[in-house]
């Protein structure tokens, strides 16, 4: 599995108020009762503005992984999201982000929607079942109305980012059938996913 290379803390930004086992979580969400052991580990900030006492208090981390919260950040501000995510990142740590794929999109606006069918069901939260392909598309495009989309990537758009913050090596697409992938630590949203992972940068010799 990716993480099986002596990665040993990890880091889950924009977790909501899922915790899967073996992280910190990272979220701007308040939460309610969390047990001890919870407490210790959640931290309450917000990954496009760390302070450097935010990056005091979280530490290094080995692997940060987004889950489906890349796409909540404008152009700009992701940019500014994947720095921050190096600054609490080791040398040869790694960074994993799934987001909606815009080509898996693209391909079921052409083809009705019929290729994604629990999507058509989920969209059904913002608009009636006969709706054209088109305002499908645009639930992606847009998402809900209380946690808005406000970038879509496809690989080369999200490998761009990566690489415009001169932190990140080795930018590789994690297909589904690679034997790195692992639903839902990869993928959780199969369907749809696009996977990505990189390493930060290892600190200059010499």
């Amino acid at each position: 599995m990716l993480t099986a290379a002596g990665q040993t803390r990890w880091l889950d930004v924009g977790c909501g108020a899922e915790f899967s086992p073996g992280f910190d979580y990272l979220d701007i969400l308040p939460v309610g009762t969390l047990s001890d052991e919870l407490q210790g580990r959640y931290h309450r900030a917000d990954i496009a503005n760390l302070t450097e006492r935010d990056v005091e208090q979280l530490g290094i981390y080995d692997l940060v992984r987004m889950q489906h919260t890349f796409e909540h950040f404008g152009f700009e501000d992701g940019l500014r999201v994947l720095q921050n995510c190096a600054a609490i990142l080791n040398p040869g740590g790694v960074i994993l982000i799934s987001v909606p794929d815009l080509v898996t999109h693209v391909q079921a606006l052409l083809n009705g929607y019929e290729g994604l069918p629990w999507f058509k069901e989920w969209a059904h939260n913002r608009i009636p079942d006969d709706a054209p392909p088109s305002a499908y598309f645009s639930v992606f495009t847009h998402s809900l109305a209380y946690e808005p989309h406000l970038w879509c990537y496809d690989y080369d758009g999200l490998a761009y980012q990566l690489e415009r913050t001169k932190q990140f090596t080795a930018i590789t697409k994690l297909e589904r059938t690679d034997l790195l992938a692992e639903v839902p630590f990869t993928h959780n949203r199969p369907d749809e996913d696009l996977c990505v992972y990189a390493r930060r940068i290892q600190a200059p010799t010499g």
